[in-house]
């Protein structure tokens, strides 16, 4: 038996921030990874999620 994906993935580990997170702020007009670090506090840590953050808010 395989384990199930999350419906809600966690994009930002160290602060915890979920990808619906991400598309709301996407969806309030935040175009930018700079606007997205306020709006969600995403990429303030290991910045290991950068990547993916860029690819959501294309």
């Amino acid at each position: 038996m395989s384990a199930r994906p999350p419906e809600d993935p966690l994009i930002c580990l160290c602060a915890r921030v979920q990808e619906s997170a991400i598309l709301a702020a996407k969806c309030s007009g935040i175009r930018d990874i700079p606007a997205l670090r306020l709006a969600t506090g995403a990429n303030t840590g290991c910045g290991d999620c950068l990547q993916d953050l860029e690819e959501l808010l294309e």
